[in-house]
């Protein structure tokens, strides 16, 4: 069970670049093998911008992150699977300013499970 295997495609929307997983490659026994999806913006497609400057430095993050959803989804059920990204917690800056963000941010992860679980 998890990410085997990795695709590109470009969105339809006006949507920013995403990842994220879908569509079994192929079942395993009773495990289903899932795909890494880079989703490309239209908007970088169509003006020949590059998606995913810098994804070399989060690339780990990106992984582990969705392989936390299929293990969920494989455990539960879609809905709550996509639940994740929802979670939010408050991070504190500087003079004790607090900003609400969601756990799926992966730059303020504090290691590569793709998942922001403490404050700074």
């Amino acid at each position: 069970m998890g990410i085997n295997d990795f695709c590109f495609a470009c969105s339809s929307d006006d949507s920013q670049e995403y990842c994220t997983y879908d569509n079994p490659t192929f079942p395993i026994g009773e495990n289903c093998q899932y795909s890494l999806m880079f989703i490309l913006s239209r908007s970088s497609e169509i003006h020949h911008s590059p998606s995913f400057t810098n994804i070399e430095d989060l690339i780990e993050r990106v992984i582990s992150h969705e392989t936390i959803h299929v293990v969920i989804l494989q455990l539960q059920d879609r809905d709550t699977s996509d639940k994740l990204d929802d979670l939010e917690i408050v991070y504190t800056f500087g003079a004790g300013r607090p900003h609400i963000i969601r756990m799926n941010y992966l730059g303020y992860a504090d290691d590569n499970t793709g998942l922001v679980t403490s404050t700074l």
